[in-house]
């Protein structure tokens, strides 16, 4: 048995030294007042008793064990990050309403550019691309011709964004994929640029798949591929993806569907993402609907930077008729546009884009939108129809 004493200026504070020094289980022997030789040490001596040897360490205590998360806790936060994702939403649509109410009523500008800033302002062109237009114009000296104060604002709005349409006569293979969420359309849009590339160029053509998720997916191309006189082949794994690849190195053109990843699939993304962004011979493309939302293109375009996409696919312009957000997202994104579609017809209803096609639309969308959903009803079809 050792003992010890600790001095401090109170009894308890010096029991709280040894406790901690020599454990819950040493023996409290005694305590008294310090003797005056040793009072600059405290005013108290605690003498205790232990078992352990000199300069025995302590075990560290055992760490505490995370307690369970309560029921509903998994459910509690997402329908947290639900609410917050609302809140941004709303948020977003009150600044852009002021941005808009704030450029409409400033009388800052001439009139007649109020009023080319007014119809982008309803077509959902971003406020402050509309305000950098308006200043840049009302700048310039325009002659008291509305006509001339719109052609403008439409040379203005084109620099905003680029377009890159695919080469239809490349040098040597091509390989195309396409990727976005679900719903957007991407094989019928691959299906559409196979169609009209592959059969227009007269070059062997491959059709690949890696979309496992959907069922269905595989045999719709499939059949499509047998029409169009295309090789096809369906593989599981990114590894399989790549082996074909390699396969088919005397294809000059091999389009790629992908699965559609949602917000909440994105955890069998990350292999695919990985291998499309390190490939420099794959051309990535993204599809995004026209029919959604303005902060929901914004929030898909951000989660599909980790493909590394390199051209922006706009899809279903025939369902809506505003067209601000092409110009929103290929410049905020700084990607071209590759491709615009319009239906389902197979391949009609796919256009290369231009910069003056996506300003007309924007400028005039009501009247061309209603203008594309009627030729997307007419009987006339192309030579054939998506499902």
């Amino acid at each position: 048995m050792r003992l010890k004493s600790y001095y401090a200026n109170s009894v308890e504070a010096a029991i709280r030294t040894a406790r901690q020094e020599l454990g819950e289980e040493a023996m409290l022997l005694n305590s008294r007042k310090t003797p005056d030789e040793a009072r600059h040490l405290g005013l108290y001596e605690v003498v205790f008793a232990t078992d352990q040897p000199e300069g025995a360490q302590l075990p560290a205590p055992a760490a505490a064990e995370p307690a369970p998360a309560p029921p509903g806790a998994g459910q509690a936060v997402e329908r947290l990050s639900a609410e917050v994702e609302e809140l941004r939403r709303q948020f977003e649509q009150i600044s852009t309403r002021i941005a808009r109410s704030t450029l409409q009523r400033s009388g800052c500008f001439h009139p007649w550019i109020e009023e080319v800033c007014a119809e982008l302002s309803a077509a959902e062109v971003d406020p402050e691309i509309i305000y950098q237009i308006a200043r840049k114009i009302g700048q310039a000296e325009l002659a008291a011709d509305p006509e001339r104060t719109r052609q403008a604002v439409s040379r203005e709005l084109q620099t905003r964004f680029s377009v890159a349409p695919l080469d239809s006569t490349p040098n040597g293979r091509r390989v195309t994929a396409l990727i976005g969420p679900p719903g957007c359309g991407k094989t019928t849009t691959l299906v559409k640029m196979a169609a009209l590339y592959g059969l227009t160029s007269r070059r062997p053509s491959q059709i690949l798949s890696i979309d496992t998720h959907r069922i269905g997916a595989a045999e719709q191309l499939r059949s499509f591929a047998a029409i169009l006189g295309m090789g096809f082949e369906a593989l599981d794994t990114v590894g399989a993806l790549a082996q074909a690849l390699a396969a088919h190195e005397r294809k000059e053109w091999i389009w790629i569907d992908t699965p559609g990843y949602g917000p909440r699939d994105f955890e069998w993304a990350p292999d695919l993402a990985k291998f499309l962004a390190s490939r420099t011979d794959i051309e990535t493309h993204l599809v995004l609907s026209c029919a959604a939302k303005t902060t929901d293109l914004s929030r898909v375009v951000d989660r599909f930077k980790v493909f590394r996409p390199a051209r922006l696919i706009f899809t279903r312009l025939d369902e809506t008729s505003t067209y601000g957000p092409i110009v929103n997202e290929a410049a905020r994104a700084k990607l071209p546009v590759s491709f615009l579609t319009n239906g389902q017809r197979i391949p009609d209803d796919l256009e290369p884009a231009t910069a003056r096609r996506i300003v007309e639309l924007v400028l005039d969308g009501a009247a061309r939108g209603e203008d594309m959903t009627a030729r997307s009803r007419s009987p006339a079809a192309g030579r054939m129809t998506a499902a």
